[in-house]
């Protein structure tokens, strides 16, 4: 594949004063028509097709999925469980240190 040398983009060549007075010429683009929310929406069969082959897909997913037993679920309920009180005993300490702190500072 042949490599392609960028177009060098320079400044407008500037042949005299009065031309570099009027500037450069812009070229306008012409506006698209703007189409409705509507239009771009797809037919009522379009849109049952893309539903039914959503549901197969995720039904096809679901099949791959491989659930926790019960041992499992509740050793990871037990760990959640212990940092979610370990969490909440660190907070508090730290809110009570900083209440006194606060209230020290204040007096």
């Amino acid at each position: 594949m042949k490599k392609q040398k960028p177009k060098q983009k320079g400044a407008p060549r500037e042949a005299n004063a009065a031309e570099a007075a009027r500037g450069q010429v812009v070229r306008l683009k012409t506006a698209k028509p703007k189409t409705s929310w509507r239009a771009k929406l797809p037919s009522p069969g379009q849109w049952f097709g893309t539903v039914r082959q959503f549901l197969v897909e995720a039904w096809q997913e679901l099949k791959k999925v491989t659930f926790p037993n019960r041992r499992e679920t509740l050793g990871t309920t037990a760990v959640v469980l212990v940092l979610v009180f370990i969490i909440a005993v660190f907070l508090g300490v730290v809110d009570f240190g900083l209440s006194r702190l606060v209230k020290f500072i204040i007096r």
